[in-house]
């Protein structure tokens, strides 16, 4: 049996993706990045978007301005196809530290990904960032790309991070989940068996703002409910693997 598993390896040869030493992420041909909005979008245009949102309050007018809020899209992209002033990029790089960095504001210039403004982050988890991931009521779309960077494709390990058993061995929790009723006390009580430094990694739309189910009397509408501020913020619905693999490379820098 070990002589079949190593000759499979032998002729599957090197499977990890290049990315992103090397070069970009291969994205799907429908891959839906950060929003671009045009400058002038009128308030008629905006309620027209509104019409076909899914999410509450993802588009709002701010002193005149046309606004998207990726804390609070699902990136479906029904708003672009009603109006032609919205339209979504390719741009992956997603993720920000302040929550509202998550606001897309019309007619703004070239995007670059912020860096982490907490310079303690990187002399501590510089060569080894450990993740305990707590699904707080989430359908499970999150999680499962999260996973997948623990695949060979991925190899998240070959950054010094990895994912483990106990939160008494993790750095960050990365909560998943609008963070139901259910489970709020089990995500608590994870963040404080953690040790200090301890850090906050909010992932998708529903651990950000309660997503889709913001409001409901079930969940508490996201991670800041009931852990302190997020350290990160990892937009999506779900997040691609690419954008948190990207993400958590420059929260530890």
């Amino acid at each position: 049996m070990i002589f079949k598993s190593l000759l499979a390896r032998l002729t599957q040869g090197y499977r990890t993706g290049t990315f992103p030493t090397l070069t970009g992420p291969k994205l799907p041909e429908d891959f839906i990045g950060r929003p671009q909005l045009e400058e002038g979008i009128t308030e008629e245009e905006l309620n027209q978007a509104k019409g076909v949102c899914p999410s509450v309050d993802a588009l709002f007018m701010d002193e005149g301005k046309a606004c998207l809020d990726m804390g609070k899209c699902i990136f479906c992209g029904k708003c672009a196809k009603v109006s032609p002033k919205i339209k979504f990029t390719k741009e992956y790089r997603l993720a920000v530290f302040k929550r509202e960095d998550l606001v897309v504001k019309a007619g703004e210039g070239e995007y670059t990904p912020p860096k982490n403004p907490n310079t303690k982050v990187k002399p501590l988890v510089g060569k080894s960032f450990q993740l305990r991931e707590v699904s707080a009521g989430g359908c499970a779309a999150c999680e499962l790309d999260f996973n997948v960077l623990g695949t060979l494709a991925w190899d998240l390990s070959r950054f010094g991070m990895k994912v483990v058993a106990s939160p008494r061995h993790a750095d960050a929790v990365y909560v998943t989940g609008p963070v139901s009723k259910n489970m709020a006390l089990a995500l608590k009580k994870t963040y404080e068996a953690m040790s200090e430094p301890r850090y906050v990694i909010a992932a998708g739309a529903c651990a950000i703002s309660g997503g889709l189910y913001a409001g409901s009397h079930e969940t508490l509408s996201g991670t800041g409910s009931t852990l302190p501020t997020p350290d990160m913020y990892i937009p999506g619905c779900p997040p691609h693997p690419a954008t948190a693999l990207e993400a958590l490379i420059r929260f530890k820098e």
